[in-house]
């Protein structure tokens, strides 16, 4: 089984036991009696309970709050009131574990602070959100995490709060199986959070990060990425701990037992430190048990996991006990102890069900087949073989409807400011178009009475310079709006690619292909906002686009770029993506209706002066027989791509005075038969 499984997500620190709030009776420190003034005595315990936070203690905060808001509410003072509410809401999500209480308080807090933005209105929503998801209730968390989405996008992309807020849903997102989606919010965090010089607030996305890659058993990258969070994360006790347990985990997946010991032993320091009894008495015994299990010590583990039964006597978890179950079942199937290790996991089953953890279910199912098989009653193991294949292919289904889901959501945010862009350059294109019509009224009524003072000279030049400058910047905008139409239909186009492979529940390629589609809409989105890109990136980007339709059509074709070296070592600037419809003409059109076993592209570039020589040829079918094909299987398709193209390269050759061009040859063999396109495009550098 899995070590991973006893792993500790750091969202997990927020679940303690639901046992009855005990109210303390605390002792105030001296210099708090001295206050003369109960403002003074609200500001001393607001700051002390923030302290006390942030440092863990977290045993006083309850008195300390209830304190701070009975003098607020006896002198009136509503923001202060706030603040308490919401410091007693952060009592009872960390000190006690209770989400619905929680909850109760940040609601109360949030009336005080009518700004949607401001530090408790905005930190309130994060953690009632972080409660529902605690509480499993996804509805609830959604519903919120719409909103937190709603507020974030009208933040400037420097606010700091921002990136924290970006770090808590990413972890609602990971918790509910929509990696990509998570993966951009931790990414997004960590770049801003870089850029503004905050090295501690790093740490926190980056532990995450591990997490997911761990998720997805890519135990090397978690490594790399919790190493890097340890390193940020110091003085921070709690994520720190929690950090250092799952690097543990990492190593252990490694079968590096040395490795993963040492990162628990530095856990269980920080533990001991700040009196963190579920770390020592819960999760790191869990894993210790699994560090010995993994080095065949199955008696040491059996007796490492005492304190954890001790522990849920006390303090009972459901989590928590699966996972003690768990492990004591793969320590008794080691040891082919098989009736104890059924009866376990038994247990295990009744608890998952009741909790309704699906991943859980099919592992212990499995488990279960395998250990009734060795018992010989095989009627047991194959009902509950039979069981775990309907539950893992249901359970594939539901994977396969997160990643949709997540993937439409980063889609229609791409989408969404795709159409932004476009509309933007449209308006300024008519009111352009609107300020120019006016110009030129008023230029015609000035140059008639400029004409009756004679000096019709003087204005006729004038109105040819504010022409040419009028319509300069006309080009540039209808160029611009060119490049937003022409993204929409190259990512269309990619889209395909992507239904196919989900389409045929082939999981791999299509993951890899959403990777490679994701680095590509990046690089596109990057260049909307360009006239001109290098030629390296661009053939780098071309060549991504490749490397996505070879996936698509299962590496049918041979991809070969015969680049001059000058072009790709020196800062030759050219418009982005132009030679990108005639790449996709060559394998939509030239090699989806060719049987040959031999398809080739190839891509050339040369320098001459100060033009670029591209030359893209296939051997294809070439376009006669490519239109006919179309015509009876596409009848009412129209492409838009070449059309765009032809524009584009007009008004580049009007801003630019440019004479760039393009040729099309089609090839014939020695008997005269189609045998593919050759393209030319002549295009000038910057």
């Amino acid at each position: 089984m899995k070590p991973a499984i006893f792993h500790i997500v750091l969202l997990l620190l927020l679940l303690k036991a639901n046992g009855q709030v005990r109210e303390p009776s605390i002792e105030m420190p001296p210099s708090y009696y001295q206050l003369q003034t109960d403002k003074d005595r609200m500001s001393f315990l607001m700051k002390a309970v923030s302290d006390s936070l942030n440092a863990d203690r977290l045993s006083s905060i309850y008195q300390m709050s209830k304190t701070g808001l009975a003098l607020a509410e006896q002198n009136k003072v509503d923001t202060m009131k706030g603040i308490f509410y919401f410091d007693l809401g952060k009592v009872f999500m960390y000190a006690y574990g209770k989400p619905d209480s929680a909850i109760y308080y940040f609601q109360k807090s949030i009336p005080y602070f009518p700004d949607k933005l401001s530090y408790y209105n905005l930190i309130s929503m994060r953690e009632i959100t972080i409660c529902h998801l605690n509480a499993g209730r996804k509805d609830s968390a959604f519903a919120y995490l719409d909103s937190l989405h709603l507020r974030i996008d009208t933040m400037d992309i420097g606010n700091p709060r921002r990136f924290g807020i970006s770090t808590s849903m990413a972890t609602a997102y990971q918790y509910y199986g929509m990696f990509k989606t998570a993966i951009a919010l931790y990414r997004d965090a960590i770049d801003g959070m870089r850029k503004a010089g905050n090295a501690n607030g790093v740490g926190f996305p980056l532990a995450n990060l591990a997490e997911l890659y761990d998720e997805s058993e890519d135990d090397i990258n978690a490594i790399k990425y919790a190493r890097q969070a340890l390193d940020l994360l110091k003085g921070n006790n709690m994520p720190f701990m929690g950090t250092a347990a799952n690097l543990s985990g990492y190593y252990l997946n490694l079968n590096h037992s040395d490795s993963a010991l040492y990162f628990l032993r530095l856990a269980d320091s920080v533990g001991k430190l700040i009196h963190n009894e579920e770390q020592l008495n819960n999760r790191s015994p869990l894993i210790y048990s699994s560090i010995l299990a993994n080095q065949k010590k199955y008696e040491e583990a059996k007796k490492a996991l005492e304190p954890v039964k001790n522990w849920l006597e006390k303090r009972p978890d459901s989590r928590s006990m699966i996972n003690y179950l768990l492990q004591s079942a793969n320590i008794d199937t080691a040891l082919h102890r098989w009736k104890p290790a059924a009866a376990t996991l038994q247990n295990a089953l009744t608890e998952a069900r009741k909790t309704g953890q699906q991943v859980i279910i099919v592992i212990v199912l499995q488990e279960l087949a395998t250990v009734y098989g060795n018992l010989k009653q095989y009627d047991k193991a194959f009902a509950y073989q039979k069981e775990f294949i309907e539950r893992k292919d249901s359970l594939t289904n539901d994977e396969t409807k997160s990643r949709l889901a997540d993937f439409e959501a980063m889609n229609k945010t791409r989408q969404k400011e795709i159409q932004i862009a476009l509309l933007k350059k449209t308006n300024d294109i008519k009111d352009l178009e609107i300020k120019n019509s006016n110009q030129r009224n008023l230029l015609f009524l000035g140059a008639f009475i400029f004409l009756l003072a004679a000096s019709g000279v003087f204005f006729y030049q004038r109105n040819r310079r504010l022409k040419f400058q009028s319509q300069k910047s006309k080009a540039e905008l209808q160029m611009q709006v060119f490049r937003s139409q022409m993204n929409p239909h190259f990512i269309f186009n990619s889209l395909n690619g992507i239904e196919y492979f989900i389409l045929h529940n082939d999981k791999r390629q299509a993951s890899v292909y959403l990777n490679k589609f994701a680095q590509l809409i990046r690089i596109i989105l990057s260049n909307s906002r360009k006239d001109l890109t290098p030629f390296a990136e661009d053939m780098q980007t071309i060549g991504l686009y490749v490397d996505l339709e070879l996936l698509r059509f299962n590496n049918n074709f041979r991809y070969i770029t015969d680049i001059e070296q000058t072009l790709l070592q020196s800062d030759y600037f050219v418009p982005p993506l132009l030679i990108q419809p005639f790449v996709e003409n060559a394998i939509i059109h030239g090699f989806t209706y060719s049987d040959r076993s031999d398809l080739q592209l190839k891509i050339s570039a040369v320098l001459k002066g100060v033009y670029v020589i591209y030359t893209i040829e296939d051997n294809g079918v070439g376009r006669t027989v490519s239109a006919a094909q179309n015509a009876v299987n596409k009848p009412n398709h129209t492409s838009l791509g070449m059309q765009i193209t032809q524009q584009r390269i007009d008004i580049f050759n009007e801003q630019y005075k440019a004479e760039s061009n393009v040729e099309i040859e089609d090839l014939t063999d020695h008997s005269g038969k189609p045998c593919g396109t050759r393209v030319v495009l002549k295009i000038k550098t910057a």
